[in-house]
């Protein structure tokens, strides 16, 4: 027996060591397709050909695998995508037109052929989704949230409503509307320093997004903002228990209408710490609550006139 004859014993040995008697019977059910037996090999032109388990043609002389299946090819880059067939699919905060193979040393040359791949649209989309996850892991937002902001920038976009505000103001408000609407708001001024962009253009971001979509976001109540105020001041958990017993009262009795949510939560922070002997400055807390110490003063004034009413009733 010659090396390659040698060579193709030990492939077949393998393949059936492998793939199993499952394979093998497989390969007794299938049929032989249209591969010609008698034909000649296009290498060596010997007539003698052996089907492996795996359902491979190989010839006998040479070892050449002649088989009939077609290789699948991967989609191209512009292939839309709900009808590619290649990968998983990918989060809603990315935007991509396809995949990168290969290492290619200029890299500026790269993504200059990937961005005139896109039109003026997608463009603007992955720009915007950028600054999105950018602003997003500034703020240690979950991937939840993310996801769920860029769903709605990506609304927007296709609404056309990204006319006239900058895709980081506009990324910004999606975000701070989706915070608010599950519940775990970030405050605008703590968004608007961690954003490119100032405060007023989120402001009119907010307020369009509002309109066009008919949005009945809810003010936050303060006690969202305690754990995260807290923690950030560094209180004790007594404080901070206390301080959710203040709120839930306050809430119950409709003291905190018409407040600023973020500077109540800060003042009863203020007066909890106060009740449990703790010591914290007014100015340490207005800088985590993102607001004025002069806001934070007011608003100690309205928590502490109902904790006197709680204690005189």
């Amino acid at each position: 027996m010659s090396s390659r004859q040698q060579s193709i014993a030990r492939r077949v040995a393998f393949e059936n060591k492998t793939t199993g008697e499952s394979s093998a019977n497989k390969v007794d059910q299938t049929p032989a397709e249209d591969f010609d037996t008698t034909s000649s090999c296009s290498e060596c032109d010997a007539k003698t050909f052996t089907r492996s388990p795996a359902g491979e043609w190989y010839c006998d002389s040479c070892g050449a695998i002649h088989t009939q299946t077609e290789l699948k090819h991967s989609e191209p880059g512009w292939t839309p995508r709900e009808q590619r067939r290649t990968g998983p699919t990918q989060s809603i905060s990315r935007f991509s037109v396809g995949t990168r193979v290969g290492n290619d040393s200029s890299e500026t040359a790269f993504w200059s052929r990937y961005n005139k791949r896109l039109n003026h649209k997608n463009r603007t989309l992955r720009h915007g989704l950028k600054e999105l996850r950018a602003l997003t892991s500034s703020l240690e937002a979950n991937d939840t949230l993310t996801e769920q902001s860029a769903f709605l920038f990506r609304r927007v976009a296709d609404d056309g409503f990204l006319v006239g505000h900058s895709v980081e103001s506009m990324g910004a408000a999606c975000l701070h509307v989706t915070a608010r609407e599950h519940h775990v708001p970030f405050p605008l001024k703590q968004i608007a320093d961690e954003s490119p962009v100032s405060l007023e253009k989120i402001k009119n971001a907010v307020s369009r997004l509002l309109k066009e979509y008919d949005l009945q976001v809810a003010p936050p109540e303060p006690s969202v903002f305690l754990p995260r105020f807290a923690s950030e001041a560094g209180l004790s958990s007594e404080t901070r228990q206390c301080a959710y017993h203040i709120a839930r009262a306050m809430a119950e009795d409709g003291k905190h209408i018409g407040q600023s949510p973020t500077g109540v939560a800060a003042a009863i922070l203020y007066g909890a710490a106060k009740q449990c002997g703790e010591e914290v400055v007014q100015e340490d807390l207005a800088s985590v609550a993102f607001v004025s110490v002069v806001t934070l003063s007011r608003q100690w004034q309205t928590v502490k006139s109902y904790l006197d009413g709680v204690e005189n009733a």
